[in-house]
């Protein structure tokens, strides 16, 4: 029997205390830097100005925010992750050891538990800590013991069974905020391979999330209905779903064979055109092509100069136009 649970940290960037984030930066300088005691001093100065004159617009008003941390700024989400690590979780370091697993991800955290002991202490552990920092924690919870449960963490869905043999499987969830969405339109002046490499990418993020095949199927369809909400043309979208869809490996969609033609250039002067060096190491043979037809060139009268086109017939080759 195991516990999986997740927490987040709510409303993390407004509501850290501005003094728990300057400690924080002390710390983190102190330990893990080599700069001097001065300039450490004058970084968390610096720090301190930049989080004490935040100014935003918003209508016809300007604002300067009092608490907090500001969302978005450069320097927030290290701020956050300093502060979070080393003035929260540091102190209690010790009783997180307890699991088999913790991770963070900024406001993120999860962890697996061998027993009910240790994992309530983690928690209690947790709630208290933060709520010394002004912060306050949700959490999902699932233990094996119940063969059924969910818990979500970064958009990944970790549902209980005893059809496996860790006891969990992995799903993609699906906000409901994000029910209609639609991706750009697909009428916009985007070139076809645009929306080709949208659905590509979407299918990889479906794949790796969906540990079984029916779950990925299901994404799969609910991707198509998503790329024809946003009006992207039915065939491409029907030829990436198919495609897509007979991916068994996790990881990695299978390789398409993509023919080995040499790259094209069309040219008047080819005596003046070169290749990189990782452009001869992929084409050996386009080096020889071109110091041939550098040598033709020198040779050739004046009037005769060899011009070259692209062959629409035969992609990819070149033709002499005389």
């Amino acid at each position: 029997m195991f516990y999986i649970v997740a927490a987040d940290v709510e409303a993390l960037y407004p509501s850290l205390y501005r003094n728990t984030v300057t400690k924080a930066l002390e710390c983190a300088l102190e330990k893990h830097s080599d700069y001097s005691a001065e300039a450490r001093k004058i970084i968390v100065e610096l720090n301190k100005i930049c989080l004490n004159n935040v100014v935003t617009h918003y209508g016809d008003q300007l604002y300067i925010q009092k608490n907090g941390i500001i969302t978005g700024d450069n320097h927030s989400v290290s701020l956050a992750n300093i502060a979070v690590h080393f003035y929260i979780l540091q102190p209690i370091a010790d009783v997180l050891n307890e699991a088999e697993l913790f991770r963070r991800f900024n406001d993120d955290i999860i962890w697996i538990s061998a027993s009910e002991i240790s994992n309530e202490r983690i928690r209690q552990a947790l709630t208290s800590d933060f709520e010394n920092t002004g912060l306050e924690l949700t959490f999902r919870q699932a233990c094996t013991a119940e063969k059924t449960g969910e818990v979500e963490f970064l958009d990944v869905n970790h549902c209980l069974t005893i059809e496996d043999d860790f006891g969990f499987v992995t799903k993609d969830f699906v906000k409901l905020t994000a029910e209609g969405r639609q991706f750009k339109n697909g009428n916009s002046h985007h070139p076809q391979t645009t929306f080709k490499s949208i659905l590509f990418g979407e299918a990889i993020r479906s794949r790796r999330l969906n540990q079984r095949k029916d779950d990925y199927l299901s994404s799969l369809n609910r991707l198509r209905e998503k790329a024809i909400r946003s009006e992207f043309r039915l065939n491409i979208t029907n030829d990436m779903i198919a495609l897509a869809s007979n991916w068994e490996d996790r990881l990695r969609p299978l390789k398409c064979d993509k023919k080995q033609d040499p790259q094209v250039w069309g040219t008047s002067f080819p005596h003046l055109l070169t290749l990189t060096q990782k452009e001869k190491k992929i084409k050996p043979e386009g080096n020889d092509y071109l110091q041939k037809t550098h040598h033709n060139w020198t040779k050739a009268n004046e009037l005769q100069r060899p011009c070259f086109k692209q062959d629409t017939k035969a992609n990819q080759r070149w033709v002499k136009a005389m």
